[in-house]
């Protein structure tokens, strides 16, 4: 069952910092960036991807629908961007508390929890589709995909360095 997150600011810094800056800014004027989770264990780690206001179609991205109230089509109205996940441990992970947001925000983040959870096996299916992308230096440029296995190397340099266990 997935989770939405929130990360330690500074392992992201240190990952945009030293592993790839395509790991998306955390600190926004409203709401600060949160990611939904495990969408991959590989290699004993644990992938977290973010959630994003985007919502057109990509080969890296899960579409977030919910049901337009006047035509009752599904629309999108979020995303994951897979192709800007990335490995974290569980010590600079918090889950998010969405009793501290707005009613109208909350009941948008429940209802892309939900449509995230329905949708699991998906989510991770396309999740390891975007990982083998993103081992090739062609496919990870053609798509924009985070370097994972630097990431991978720059997660455990972190713990080595920051340990909070």
């Amino acid at each position: 069952m997935f989770k939405f997150y929130e990360v330690d600011s500074e392992y992201i810094k240190y990952l945009k910092d030293n592993g790839d800056d395509k790991i998306p800014n955390i600190e926004y004027k409203k709401h600060k960036k949160f990611f939904c989770g495990i969408v991959l264990t590989i290699n004993n780690f644990n992938y977290f991807a973010p959630v994003s206001s985007y919502n057109k179609k990509a080969h890296t991205v899960f579409l977030i629908m919910d049901k337009d109230r006047r035509t009752k089509e599904l629309k999108p109205i979020s995303s994951l961007r897979l192709s800007f996940m990335f490995p974290c441990p569980i010590e600079y992970l918090s889950q998010k508390d969405f009793s501290k947001e707005e009613k109208k925000y909350q009941i948008l983040l429940r209802k892309e929890l939900h449509y995230c959870n329905i949708n699991s096996e998906k989510i991770k299916k396309l999740a390891n589709q975007v990982y083998k992308l993103g081992l090739n230096s062609k496919t990870r440029e053609k798509f924009n995909i985070c370097n994972f296995r630097k990431l991978e190397v720059k997660c455990l340099e972190y713990l080595s360095l920051y340990d909070r266990r």
